[in-house]
């Protein structure tokens, strides 16, 4: 699915109400630094406001997991959202997957990169086939590109349901 010329990076028809979620991360202090560096780097471009939550109030749950069968195979994170049928999401969870990042010799940075991308799904990215993108689905060595900035930008100018 692409969105008609406006950047390399497509998005979903589904987003939060506003470029603004909270969130909790649970894990380990270096989970949470890998977490917090990809926050910051979205935080950063102005398009999108990731906010710390508390542990009763949140709409994302950020954390990791050590399973690596089944859908987890080979994978080094996950998503997943749900919301309500008018489009709009009400929470989500990434999972981060620490066995996979071991097996596969993920620098710190190839780890963050990895959040970064989730976290682009998060506030609604789709996979790209740009190689320069976060949201390439093999990547681990690209933060995020000004395509990806200006798909969220695009995403959340657009009405919720629109491409």
């Amino acid at each position: 699915m692409t969105n008609a010329g406006a950047s390399a990076t497509p998005f979903a028809r589904n987003r939060w109400p506003r470029a603004r979620v909270t969130y909790v991360i649970q894990g380990a202090h270096y989970d949470r630094s890998v977490y917090g560096a990809a926050i910051r780097a979205w935080n950063r471009t102005g398009q999108f406001k990731f906010v710390a939550g508390t542990r009763a109030h949140h709409q994302l749950t950020l954390t990791t997991s050590k399973a690596t069968t089944g859908e987890y195979y080979q994978l080094a994170g996950i998503t997943f959202m749900t919301g309500y049928n008018n489009g709009y999401y009400t929470q989500g969870l990434v999972k981060l997957l620490t066995r996979n990042f071991w097996t596969y010799r993920y620098s710190y940075w190839d780890e963050v990169h990895v959040a970064e991308h989730e976290l682009g799904h998060c506030m609604g990215l789709q996979h790209s086939t740009d190689r320069r993108s976060v949201m390439l689905a093999d990547n681990r060595y690209n933060g995020i590109s000004r395509a990806d900035i200006a798909a969220v930008r695009l995403r959340y100018r657009l009405p919720v349901g629109e491409l």
